[in-house]
């Protein structure tokens, strides 16, 4: 039973971060060319109140303003450009294509993209016996499901990236087709270390931060997002004898596709990670997209953290291949960071990515390296 005074009481939270990336790619032919500073800035907050009924309900917000690669806004667009005009590069009837998954373009419209804001979430979540519901703006259980390894840096990932200074990487193994769009969700409690969700968006089409799905580009058919379904089951077990906790996921999404030339896109991931805690996690994730019916969509990740006193040592690597563009990609890297009090922490690291336009059946190739180091400084409040 909840008291009076309990059932009335509303918590809430408000947070602030400013991240920073500072990189030393140097100057390096080929486009897009690297990016060796940008930030992102984020207000996040919530408030909860339980009711008579036990049922807590909780609206959430968040906000963030960022500076990512001019030439790729939300990861989307072109990383090797290959215009449709030229012969053996990918088009339908004279016009560029779109994977309608990887969201990566044959050609660039040859426009800048400057600082950026957007609301990523506003939503309302209902919390009871049966489960979750969530109604709002927000990701859907697809990627809420995501299990991986960890990454060396947290907004400069090397897949998922939520800041890209390469300005080339191609991978995302987390199957986050419907972005933060309008969306509701349902997701089971946990029986038996196991939980179920599905989430339902009427329209995935969406221009965000991390991923632009409803970003356009001249001389490109884009793949036009429509409504879109996820499915996903995650597992949790704690071996108490050695103090291992192993968490796993299996998701499943797909998204109608409003342009004709296009199929629509059936996406499928896996991933684990275990963890023993203040020594080291391991993990590794897959995905595999039919990618609008181009050409399939690959990725693979793999990552660990080994944890001594307050540092913590990382490594991470990704493969990734559209088969769509004719697209291979592969990043690898390695870094060490530490909080340096409560409110501030950094990550020190040195990253090598490649991606290649592979076009054999054409007799075109086209290959961009980056290799340098990044600093990546997070301040909290």
């Amino acid at each position: 039973m909840f008291t009076a005074s309990a059932q009335a009481q509303i918590e809430s939270d408000l947070d602030a971060e400013l991240v920073t990336v500072l990189s030393g790619y140097g100057d390096i032919d080929g486009e897009p060319q690297p990016e060796n500073a940008m930030a992102e800035l984020s207000l996040s907050g919530h408030a909860s109140k339980v009711l008579q009924n036990g049922v807590e309900v909780t609206a959430r917000f968040a906000f963030r303003a960022q500076n990512d690669h001019p030439d790729r806004p939300g990861f989307a667009g072109h990383v090797i450009d290959c215009p449709p005009t030229v012969a053996g590069c990918p088009n339908v009837n004279g016009e560029g294509i779109q994977g309608a998954f990887s969201r990566l373009t044959s050609t660039s419209d040859g426009q800048e993209y400057g600082a950026r804001g957007s609301l990523e979430s506003a939503y309302l979540a209902f919390d009871g016996g049966w489960g979750e519901l969530v109604l709002g703006r927000d990701t859907g259980v697809a990627q809420r499901f995501y299990e991986g390894g960890p990454t060396v840096f947290s907004l400069a990932r090397s897949e998922n990236p939520i800041l890209d200074p390469s300005g080339i990487n191609i991978a995302r193994v987390r199957n986050d087709i419907s972005s933060t769009a309008e969306k509701v969700s349902v997701v089971s409690p946990r029986i038996l270390g196991f939980r179920i969700g599905g989430s339902y968006t009427p329209d995935a089409s969406v221009r965000r931060l991390d991923l632009n799905t409803g970003e356009t580009f001249d001389n490109v058919l884009e793949a036009e997002l429509g409504e879109a379904w996820e499915v996903g089951i995650q597992g949790y077990h704690f071996f108490r004898e050695a103090d291992l906790r192993l968490r796993g996921s299996l998701t499943w999404s797909q998204a109608s596709v409003e342009t004709a030339i296009y199929d629509d896109v059936e996406t499928w991931s896996y991933g684990f990670e275990l963890e023993k805690r203040d020594v080291y996690q391991i993990g590794a994730s897959y995905l595999t997209s039919s990618n609008g019916g181009l050409g399939d969509y690959h990725s693979m990740a793999a990552g660990g953290a080994w944890y001594w006193k307050d540092w913590a040592f990382k490594l991470s690597g990704n493969k990734s291949e559209d088969e769509a563009l004719g697209l291979e990609g592969w990043t690898s890297t390695i870094g060490f960071g530490r909080s340096l009090g409560d409110h501030v922490d950094f990550t020190l690291g040195y990253r090598f990515a490649q991606t290649e336009s592979n076009l054999r059946q054409f007799g075109t190739t086209q290959s961009l390296d980056r290799e340098g180091v990044l600093l990546e400084i997070r301040i909290s409040e």
